[in-house]
């Protein structure tokens, strides 16, 4: 077999590279959220039942065993692009990449109320999808950020992945936003895994570690 000739092997990586950058926004182009994975948590209680339509009920579960919230402190976002626009933080528009899988939102029958067998319906939902919001996220749901660096942004955010995560070692998981350019920049450091948060639970981390 013939070697590569030494002219071909760089033009080929530069492609390659020209091929990533046109993939992925670089930092200047897009805006740039650094995060930590904080906890991986498997149980949510409530101060308070949550409101009807949903059933009254002391804490929920995923309906399947190994399914978890993964919990994310942002820890500051960079916006100072010249031709950035406004960023609009909609905490809807967060995901959890894992596998060619992505996941954040609760979604009906994915989950149980306490120990019983009744799984939340089309209507409760929503209204599970607060009280949870209720007990772990930090920060607002919607907010527009002007061109800007914000260092210490500290919002908590929960995303719920339905399922156990294939040859996942508890590592951090990868964060994605939809609907604008961004980077977003986990730390490196693993979450800790909770069995139960919210309510009379653990805490959770609310400031990234430097």
């Amino acid at each position: 077999m013939r070697k590569l000739s030494s002219s071909f092997v760089p033009a080929a990586v530069l492609a390659a590279l020209a091929a990533c950058s046109a993939e992925r926004p670089v930092p200047g182009e897009a805006v740039v959220i650094h995060y930590q994975h904080v906890a991986n948590a498997h149980e949510v209680r409530f101060r308070a039942p949550p409101a009807p339509p949903a059933r009254a009920a002391g804490f929920v579960v995923p309906r399947y065993r190994q399914g978890f919230w993964a919990i994310f402190v942002l820890c500051s976002l960079d916006a100072r692009g010249r031709s950035l626009p406004s960023f609009v933080y909609d905490v809807n528009n967060f995901r959890v990449d894992y596998g060619g899988d992505s996941w954040g939102p609760l979604f009906p029958y994915s989950l149980r109320y306490e120990d019983s067998a009744w799984l939340n319906g089309a209507q409760d939902t929503p209204v599970l999808a607060g009280a949870i919001a209720g007990e772990l996220q930090q920060g607002p749901s919607l907010q527009v950020f002007q061109p800007g660096f914000y260092p210490t942004l500290n919002y908590r955010i929960a995303l719920f992945v339905p399922r156990g995560l294939d040859d996942y070692g508890g590592d951090q998981l990868g964060l994605r936003y939809l609907g604008q350019r961004t980077v977003l920049l986990g730390n490196g450091y693993p979450p800790y895994d909770i069995p139960a948060v919210g309510g009379n639970a653990a805490g959770v981390a609310s400031r990234c570690l430097p």
